[in-house]
């Protein structure tokens, strides 16, 4: 999109130079099909680690990165870190291997060619036995798509300007319109699509979501259809941190698109608001219709995947399987210094949430904590899933490597992903069970129907309820039913700062025994607690700095006390 004065250039200024500039190319499979079920600029020394264990980051120097497996190997590509003036594939054994993977220059850039400047995201591609680099090429709003083709079956052999029918390689559509990040995939059908970043006009420029069907990798057979445009505030975000429409910081982008299949539906990724920020993040669109040219056959959930603890500005999602073909994995890059070229590479284990089948990616997970190995790497083990069951360990403080925080703790009994009680008493400590779904949300209704079973003799203060959400140790709000002292009590822990308890009285008649429902509505750091439909309390809650209770999830809490809960949802997210 065409940037204000004092903004730097999307992908900035290193990428305007990318004819005689560094550069490297992305990869990932067509239509992928998934398996069921403190910064630095560069990264940190190697340190000690438990044995089957990486850290993130995997390599610096590392913007759009874009994977595909073959033979054996990956292959990647990637907007930086290639030799000046070329395109290049990276080849790695292993997914976490590409910090020290062998690089091979592929396709030079030409010079005084329209596919000359500003070469962004590169994508390879292994579609019907051959490979090809999608990429996007031109000065400012010039900016088209455009193909490679590997001149033999070897990914990093050399690779030339595809025959589209127009010049260059160029893989025209009938708008002609601004576009960048192409990506290809498969539907359900069979057919190839292609999906991009691209403007509706020149005269209109916030950056939209695309998707067209393709007769073949080299065509595009249809009209472009729009099926997401930056709406949300979480799309919106340039500088300062909160946007609004009449103020600088408002910079609608979605971009980097991957589309790819699971469980029956298509989804497709994005990525959303300024890349130099650290509120750059991943947006999902759903499909569960299969007909991929219905725009109002796509809903729109998010963010799925942003800043927390110390990694920002995470985005560029695409998910891929582990080497032995058991695990879900994704790889995004995160930002240190701005757009390019301070990005890196990072992976984690790609979840899916067994209520409604979603992606769950759960929070970037910190520099230099120690992950498990992808399944199948040398010195692994089988990869598992701990949220199966729809409950588990908080996510927050895990991804910060707190190795205590935030985990569940009690006797649970898990009946369904929307159903468990606590079976024996916990003592004055909280007894807790988080609620594994996203946890990026900004804004959602959390309920809960709840019924006491039991109290015991340790706390002087026994009580259950519900984390309204839950980040980390240090953010937290939470709302309690106190039948000892026939009170409604809300509290939380915002930056590390204990917040006042909030006491309302409980109804007259008020039967602890009965299921009675806890209702949270969160829009930012502004809370309204809601028992049995009538409001209870709202509460604002501030803090030193941005963010504020931005996000969380939520979960089950209580302190010396047993307690039954079912028909546990997350609605209205936003």
């Amino acid at each position: 999109m065409v940037l204000p004065s004092s903004f730097p250039l999307r992908r900035w200024s290193t990428r305007r130079a990318l004819a005689a500039a560094a550069l490297v190319t992305v990869a990932l499979v067509t239509g992928v099909l998934l398996s069921p079920a403190g910064h630095a600029g560069t990264p940190p020394a190697d340190s000690p680690r438990a044995t089957g264990t990486f850290a993130n980051p995997i390599r610096g120097t590392t913007s759009d990165p874009y994977l595909v497996r073959w033979n054996g190997y990956y292959y990647m590509t990637s907007t930086d870190g290639c030799d000046g003036g070329w395109l290049c594939v990276w080849k790695s054994a292993t997914l976490t291997g590409f910090g020290s993977a062998e690089k091979h220059d592929v396709w030079q850039i030409p010079s005084g060619a329209p596919n000359s400047a500003e070469v962004w995201a590169p994508e390879i591609h292994r579609i019907g036995g051959a490979f090809y680099i999608y990429y996007t090429a031109g000065a400012g709003a010039a900016h088209r798509i455009y193909v490679l083709q590997a001149d033999g079956a070897d990914p990093t052999g050399g690779y030339h300007e595809a025959n589209t029918g127009a010049a260059h390689g160029q893989l025209t559509e009938p708008s002609g319109q601004w576009a960048i990040d192409p990506d290809v995939f498969t539907g359900a059908d069979g057919t190839l699509y292609l999906t991009w970043s691209g403007w509706r006009s020149t005269s209109d420029t916030a950056q939209r979501i695309y998707v067209a069907p393709m007769s073949d990798p080299l065509h595009v057979s249809g009209n472009r259809v729009e099926i997401s445009a930056p709406t949300r505030p979480w799309e919106t975000v340039g500088n300062p941190d909160q946007p609004d429409q009449s103020s600088v910081g408002y910079f609608p982008v979605n971009e980097g698109p991957v589309g790819f299949r699971h469980g029956g539906k298509t989804y497709l990724t994005y990525s959303a608001s300024f890349c130099g920020t650290r509120s750059y993040a991943v947006g999902l669109l759903t499909n569960g219709s299969n007909d991929v040219l219905n725009a109002a056959a796509w809903s729109k959930t998010g963010p799925i995947f942003k800043y927390h603890g110390g990694v920002i500005g995470s985005a560029s999602f695409q998910p891929i399987t582990s080497e032995d073909g058991t695990a879900d994995w994704f790889i995004v890059h995160d930002n240190t210094t701005g757009c390019d070229p301070g990005r890196r590479l990072r992976a984690q284990q790609l979840y899916w949430d067994p209520r409604d089948g979603s992606p769950l990616l759960g929070y970037p997970v910190n520099d230099g904590v120690p992950l498990p190995l992808p399944s199948g790497e040398p010195g692994s083990s089988p990869n598992t899933d701990p949220y199966a069951s729809g409950w588990g360990d908080a996510f927050g403080d895990a991804a910060e490597g707190d190795t205590t925080a935030g985990r569940r703790t009690g006797s649970w009994t898990v009946t369904d992903p929307h159903t468990a009680a606590l079976t024996s008493f916990g003592g004055t400590g909280w007894t807790q069970l988080f609620y594994a779904a996203n946890p990026n949300y900004e804004n959602f209704t959390m309920s809960a129907d709840v019924a006491w079973h039991g109290t015991g003799t340790t706390s002087a203060y026994p009580k259950y309820g519900i984390y309204a959400s839950y980040a980390d140790a240090g953010n937290h709000v939470e709302v309690f039913l106190d039948r000892q002292y026939g009170v409604l009590a809300t509290h939380a822990v915002v930056q590390g700062v204990e917040q006042p308890w909030q006491n309302s009285p409980l109804p007259a008649g008020f039967d602890p025994a009965a299921y009675h429902t806890l209702k949270v509505v969160k829009s930012g750091a502004h809370y309204t607690f809601f028992l049995d439909g009538a409001q209870a309390q709202d509460r604002t809650f501030t803090g030193a700095s941005f963010p504020v209770l931005l996000n969380g999830q939520p979960g089950l809490v209580t302190e010396d006390t047993t307690a039954a809960y079912r028909n546990v949802t997350v609605t209205a997210t936003y």
